[in-house]
């Protein structure tokens, strides 16, 4: 119904208008045809008085004049009775849906009429989902324009203005299988979270997707502090950009073109936001390489050693983990001089990912790089570097350039809801929604929680260590932690040449002593680093309370059983794969 409103919104309009300025033209001639007027400007001037009782033309001008002021004013009807349509039907048959929850920061300048910044995200969000899923979409008022595109896409949209309880009423909340949270303010997130898990709701299975924003917040944010334990198996904490820097580092990683050699990755950045801020930070987690030499980061941007500042004082240790030269550039006046000078240096980028907020930028940088790396560098012939380019919700040019452009396929696009211009690869829809890529994470988690019971049976004094409970049990900061342990085996993947693809796509091999070495080793530096950036430091004796490890050493320092333990954990997670009915395989470049 809602669409068949929106096609005559769409076209009633222009019918009428274009109809009565026809209906005009002709009543001009009729009427200097029947003697009735001396020129066309009195012609005119006749009909617009819009006399009833004319007749020929003029009636029929005068009627479509009136039929285009009734309808302006119907329109604004149809709107309200629209969105009154979605209240009425969302109370009563919407069920297993998916609710988007937006309101504005009522404590920032404008107060509650503020312009709700997350608008143009959730309209993304929404469309990414509507295709496989019943969304609805709730925000205190929602303009024409947007209001239109939603109801064309099949998203319902409930304005509300009340508290949190009726919002979550007025959206049948009760009945939903999924909430997600993304309002301006992270404390209004927090309020409705917990208002959805309440067991006032009485929906059990509600799953609560909550959006933190900044990333300094995020990071040190505690559940427990707002949650009771019992359900924070239904609740996730997470910020846009981390996701974003998570899946950009995964799908197009820093290390494809030099993987299997003893080169230095050089990631090349422009515009230090917050996804560039996560990037690095993903860089500094992840980026253990076969070479062993520390990953470059070259960033440009304006007011760097400021911003930079604010990062090393938050995690002290990306310092000792990453090499960051600063390129004191304004990203909007960099000129094709300026891009040639970045990118041909001693240290070769590998890839270049262009992170500002605004679109039309990006895509001014993302030509310039492209450009000079085909037609004029020598340095880029033989290995290009992929430039991966932030699409900002809403955007279009990136899209488009991406279909329409000359690029050698040396060019992609990201966003939360997309990637390559293909929804289906939606961060929302498959990490969010379903934790489809927590597959490997989670097995890893079981492994270990089989594991400690285990020893718990063979020796009753053994104390179980506190992350050994499921995995939906499990602190958001410990699953990331699972996470980064999944996602770091692609890159220890590609450092023997190998990939992992589904049982029967290609020949499975088996991974010799040494190459086993090469991947403990750097398996002993994902997890060095990963203790770092969590504050831990080198100790001769463990001390779990003020995070002292003995084994914060190079990989050569540890005791044989240590370096065990490294081997052991490559061997278990070759053994999960298989059990996900996953294999190895050589030169993946070969496979389709």
């Amino acid at each position: 119904m809602k669409k068949l409103l929106v096609l005559i919104e769409k076209w009633m309009f222009p019918f009428l208008i274009s109809t009565s300025l026809i209906l005009f033209v002709l009543t001009i001639y009729e009427k200097q045809n029947d003697g009735l007027a001396d020129s066309s400007i009195q012609a005119a001037v006749q009909a617009l008085t819009l006399d009833s009782t004319e007749s020929g033309f003029t009636l029929y001008m005068n009627f479509m004049i009136n039929l285009t002021l009734a309808w302006a004013v119907l329109k604004v009807l149809m709107a309200s009775a629209g969105l009154k349509f979605d209240n009425l039907t969302v109370k009563i048959f919407s069920r297993n849906h998916i609710i988007i929850v937006l309101k504005p920061d009522s404590s920032s300048r404008g107060g509650a009429n503020h312009k709700i910044r997350n608008l143009p995200l959730a309209i993304d969000l929404a469309t990414a989902i509507t295709s496989t899923q019943k969304v609805i979409l709730t925000i205190p008022e929602i303009d024409e324009h947007d209001r239109a595109r939603m109801w064309d896409q099949g998203v319902k949209v409930v304005t509300y203005n009340g508290g949190f309880e009726g919002m979550l009423k007025a959206t049948r909340a009760s009945e939903a299988n999924t909430l997600i949270s993304i309002c301006d303010n992270w404390l209004d997130n927090i309020t409705i979270s917990r208002a959805a898990l309440s067991p006032a709701l009485k929906n059990p299975s509600l799953q609560v997707k909550c959006m933190m924003e900044s990333l300094e917040r995020n990071r040190s944010f505690n559940c427990e502090e707002y949650f009771e334990k019992n359900s924070l198996s239904r609740l996730r904490i997470f910020n846009e950009s981390e996701l974003l820097a998570r899946k950009m580092f995964s799908e197009f990683p820093a290390d494809s073109i030099v993987a299997q050699t003893n080169k230095r990755v050089h990631v090349l950045m422009f515009g230090l936001t917050s996804v560039s801020e996560a990037l690095i930070l993903q860089l500094a987690r992840l980026g253990h390489y076969r070479s062993g030499q520390k990953p470059k980061v070259s960033i440009v941007d304006s007011n760097l050693d400021t911003k930079m500042h604010s990062i090393i004082n938050s995690i002290p240790a990306i310092n000792n983990l990453l090499e960051i030269n600063l390129v004191e550039r304004s990203v909007g006046e960099l000129k094709l001089k300026d891009i040639i000078e970045i990118i041909n240096n001693k240290d070769p980028i590998t890839i270049a990912y262009v992170c500002g907020i605004n679109e039309i930028e990006n895509l001014r940088i993302t030509r310039m790089l492209l450009s000079e790396v085909a037609h004029g560098s020598t340095l880029y012939k033989e290995k290009p570097f992929d430039v991966v380019a932030l699409d900002p919700p809403g955007g279009i040019v990136l899209s488009d350039f991406y279909i329409y452009g000359e690029h050698a396929g040396k060019f992609h696009l990201f966003s939360l809801v997309g990637q390559d211009g293909t929804a289906e690869k939606s961060i929302i829809a498959n990490s969010l929604l379903g934790d489809l890529d927590d597959v490997i994470g989670r097995s890893l988690h079981d492994a270990y929680l089989k594991k400690d019971l285990q020893l718990l049976e063979q020796n009753p004094k053994h104390k179980i260590h506190p992350n050994s409970v499921a995995w939906e049990n499990l602190p958001e900061n410990i699953r990331n932690a699972n996470r980064a342990v999944a996602d770091h085996f692609d890159i220890k993947m590609r450092a023997v040449g190998c990939k992992v693809v589904l049982e029967g796509v290609g020949a499975e091999v088996q991974l010799s002593s040494n190459e086993i070495e090469i991947l403990a080793i750097m398996e002993h530096q994902r997890w060095w680093a990963d203790r770092s950036i969590n504050g831990w430091t080198f100790a001769e004796v463990r001390d779990d309370i003020n995070r002292l490890h003995p084994n914060m050493v190079p990989y050569e320092e540890l005791s044989n059983a240590d370096k065990q333990k490294d081997r052991d954990s490559v061997l278990q997670m070759i053994e999960i794969l298989g059990s996900e009915c996953m294999i190895l395989v050589k030169n993946p470049s070969k496979l389709n």
